[in-house]
């Protein structure tokens, strides 16, 4: 995939937010999981980033002096990055906005809070989302976020300017999801590694940027579709967080001969499938889409039939003949999820692969005889081993 402009635009993207800063600009990290609305930092006139960088394992372990093992790698990253200062990104950051989600997200907010170096918002997440209660507070949650911000940047956040962010960003989530859906050819003129630097880039480079190379990458490839039919074995990648980086498993699937044609990912992908819907109070609308309207993540009750139904309607569209979950170490919400999705592929006859990583490069050489051998029972029918 030809993406020269991206490319050189996410290159110098950390030397044009250092000019920004130094022009009294701010920059507001926020953790990946689709509950923090970037539109509110966006309207603040502050720049976000999403912080979504890891599948590197000496970076998760330099976290180790501070955090136990059984923090999950992506984490320790997150820890990591702060303490190592190589990602040009975390020293630039004047706040941090963490939904308080999974435990190790939750400890990765109290560790920064605790080093007092950094501002840091802990955005209380509701663990269920159907009642007007939830919706209440996480609305109030938002409030007292725009307000932090406000007090940060010495900017008032209007609603108008809340409104146009999300217009900018409706655009990207639509364009993301047209972009995908082209997977559903049977040849799509992207990989699934494409796509998910694609999804990735989106965290991090300039949204107007975004939205216009989304825009043209869609005409170019709009004009291509039904060339041919491709012979992959179609697969779909499920599972709770893929970071910036963590490319291995992609990688090894497309080298056996398979290509991931869509995911079904809670943290590290944006979420791309439902606008938010951009009248009356904006504030409510952004908890709305945020909490209620989207796909809700593992560590929230009563959510497994949600996505397993959801996941069950993306292989039927996408044409998917085989499943990788893809989980990391000590993830124990997501470990429990993968009986209820492997008992509901077998009921349907579809095989599926259950990896863990703890980002140890390591593993590549046992994953790909996993992966080869998975392949062979994807190609040779139907039938569950």
């Amino acid at each position: 995939m030809e993406n020269g402009k991206l490319t050189e635009h996410l290159k110098d993207r950390p030397l044009r937010l250092q000019e920004a800063k130094e022009k009294g600009g701010k920059i507001i990290g926020f953790f990946p999981g689709n509950y923090v609305p970037e539109e509110i930092i966006y309207a603040s006139g502050a720049i976000p980033v999403c912080l979504t960088d890891g599948g590197n394992s000496q970076t998760a372990d330099a976290a180790l002096s501070v955090v136990p093992r059984i923090i999950c790698p992506f984490a320790r990253t997150l820890i990591a990055e702060r303490m190592l200062k190589n990602n040009p990104y975390y020293p630039m950051l004047d706040m941090v906005v963490a939904p308080i989600t999974c435990q190790h997200l939750k400890k990765v907010a109290e560790i920064w809070e605790y080093q007092g170096d950094l501002e840091i918002y802990k955005l209380g997440i509701p663990h269920q989302s159907g009642g007007d209660s939830e919706l209440e507070y996480f609305t109030s949650r938002l409030r007292v976020m725009r307000e932090r911000i406000e007090a940060l940047t010495g900017r008032r956040i209007t609603d108008e300017k809340i409104i146009e962010a999300i217009d900018l960003y409706n655009r990207m989530r639509k364009l993301l999801k047209d972009i995908s859906l082209m997977r559903r050819d049977a040849d799509p003129p992207l990989t699934g590694l494409d796509f998910v630097r694609l999804n990735h880039a989106s965290f991090y480079a300039d949204p107007v940027f975004m939205v216009n190379h989304l825009s043209s990458l869609y005409e170019e490839w709009n004009r291509k579709q039904g060339e041919k039919k491709s012979h992959k074995t179609r697969l779909l990648l499920a599972g709770p967080n893929l970071a910036q980086g963590d490319y291995n498993i992609l990688e090894l699937v497309e080298a056996a001969g398979g290509q991931v044609v869509v995911e079904e990912i809670c943290e590290g992908i944006r979420n791309y499938w439902q606008h938010v819907e951009n009248s009356g109070n904006p504030l409510r609308s952004l908890a709305k889409s945020y909490l209620r309207d989207r796909l809700p993540c593992a560590y929230m009750r009563d959510s497994t039939r949600k996505r397993l139904d959801f996941t069950l309607k993306l292989i039927e569209d996408f044409d998917v003949s085989g499943v990788i979950w893809y989980e990391l170490l000590c993830c124990e919400t997501y470990d429990q999820e993968s009986y209820f999705l492997d008992k509901k592929m077998q009921e349907r006859r579809i095989p599926m692969l259950i990896v863990e990583s703890n980002y140890d490069v390591a593993d590549g050489g046992p994953l790909r005889n996993r992966l080869d051998a998975f392949m062979e029972m994807v190609k040779g029918g139907p039938e569950y081993a």
